[in-house]
């Protein structure tokens, strides 16, 4: 894996911007936005010799709604998969 260029402050708003609306987009894919009363998705980003990533996920739907518990996790990995991309196209050496 190559190394990441120096990354300033924007570039890690830009990638928590990104991977806090990769996390959403999953989770409204997979349940209507109508049975969702809280979504919480929070990023931080730092970078000091390498760049740390923390995602936390906190969902509750509508208690008539039914969808897959298992959604937070599948959000997760996915956006973890879409990061790696993402950093290889733009930042990578």
């Amino acid at each position: 894996m190559k190394k990441l260029k120096t990354l300033s402050k924007a570039d890690l708003e830009l990638i928590s911007d990104f991977i806090s609306s990769t996390a959403q987009d999953f989770i409204l894919n997979k349940i209507s936005r109508k049975e969702i009363d809280n979504l919480d998705i929070r990023s931080e980003v730092s970078y000091d010799d390498e760049l740390k990533v923390d995602l936390s996920i906190n969902i509750h739907v509508d208690e008539l709604s039914v969808y897959d518990e298992e959604i937070v996790d599948q959000a997760l990995d996915y956006t973890f998969k879409v990061l790696e991309h993402f950093l290889d196209e733009n930042y990578r050496l």
